[in-house]
């Protein structure tokens, strides 16, 4: 099961050292930090800073948390953030594990989602950690990069931000900048695969984007050269229509 540690902001790497350094590694199997990258514009440039996701969070998996708790006790500097009511020791749900362990990447760090957007500023594709939870999106700021997600954490609700990139940034290399984790970035950032090209897939839920039927939602049937046509719903019957296919965007909602 995932657990979460939590701590004094700024003290999230000592009690990561504290646990590997005084806990039996049989008792756990990981022991980490949740970062996100995050776009930062400084003069036309694009630049990825690695940050905290969860600034006083610390995540650990394990059987046996009673045994890793009653070992922290032990620690002086432990014991006393408890006495203080400075530190706590709580399990995550299934679906907040499964989220977490969706978005988190290889070092544990939720990369960028690339975020394409037809001529009126629509999203219609997005790659990467958002794909799946773009349902969850509730604000987009893509001038400064990043969008607030809503997710659950310890039975609450929560928003926090995640980062971008567009297609412009995608264009040109991207320097890695400020970088929390330990883990050795690369010194440029590699754009998710496919980024920027327009593609659909038979069974997408859409939306018409323009034309008498804007905002109509359906499903994709067919996929032609210049068009798609997609069943919508009218007088209570599935019925076809086509349309071209730069007037239809995915529909995330």
């Amino acid at each position: 099961m995932w657990y979460v540690l939590q701590t004094l902001t700024g003290k999230e790497d000592e009690l990561v050292r504290m646990i590997k350094k005084m806990v039996s590694p049989d008792l756990y199997t990981d022991c980490f930090i949740a970062y996100y990258e995050r776009v930062w514009r400084k003069q036309q440039e694009s630049i990825v800073h690695v940050e905290r996701l969860f600034p006083g969070y610390v995540f650990i998996i394990a059987d046996n948390p009673n045994e890793i708790f009653l070992q922290l006790k032990k620690v002086p500097a432990m014991s006393k953030m408890i006495a203080d009511g400075e530190f706590t020791f709580l399990p995550l749900e299934r679906e907040e594990e499964i989220f977490l362990d969706n978005m988190l990447m290889e070092d544990h760090i939720v990369r960028l989602s690339y975020v394409a957007m037809d001529g009126r500023g629509r999203v219609y594709r997005i790659l990467g950690p958002l794909e799946e939870y773009a349902s969850q999106v509730v604000r987009y700021q893509f001038k400064k990069r990043y969008v607030i997600i809503r997710l659950k954490l310890l039975g609450e609700e929560k928003t926090v931000a995640l980062g971008i990139i567009l297609n412009e940034d995608v264009q040109r290399e991207i320097l890695y900048g400020k970088v929390e984790t330990p883990f050795k970035m690369p010194e440029y950032y590699q754009p998710p695969q496919g980024s920027g090209e327009l593609t659909f897939h038979v069974g997408d839920h859409v939306k018409v984007t323009s034309g008498t039927f804007e905002n109509m939602p359906g499903v994709i049937w067919k996929i032609k050269k210049s068009t798609v046509e997609i069943g919508v719903r009218l007088f209570g019957q599935d019925m076809p229509m086509e349309v071209p296919i730069e007037s239809v965007a995915v529909n995330f909602l």
